[in-house]
């Protein structure tokens, strides 16, 4: 789950997008942190570009220590872009 030192970064938000469990591979549908439903494992994907391909947990990383499940990946904190 991602840390925040400081809670005015805190914003509650009720997008769809939050709610979507997605395949490896997928384009990912917003920019930000993504954690896997099986194991916990997060990952930063930006907007456009494919989700991590792992397709079971074990690969993730050599150091993450995780169930053996199928990947499914969750949007936990999305990333705001501003227009400049």
């Amino acid at each position: 789950m991602p840390n925040y030192k400081y809670s005015q970064f805190l914003q509650v938000n009720t997008s769809s997008t939050f709610d979507a469990v997605l395949t490896p591979g997928t384009p990912t549908p917003s920019s930000g942190i993504y954690r896997c439903e099986s194991c916990g494992f997060e990952v930063v994907s930006t907007y456009g570009y494919p989700l991590p391909p792992t397709l079971v947990c074990p690969t993730h990383s050599p150091r993450w220590k995780c169930a053996h499940g199928e990947v499914r990946w969750r949007l936990v904190a999305a990333a705001i872009h501003a227009k400049s």
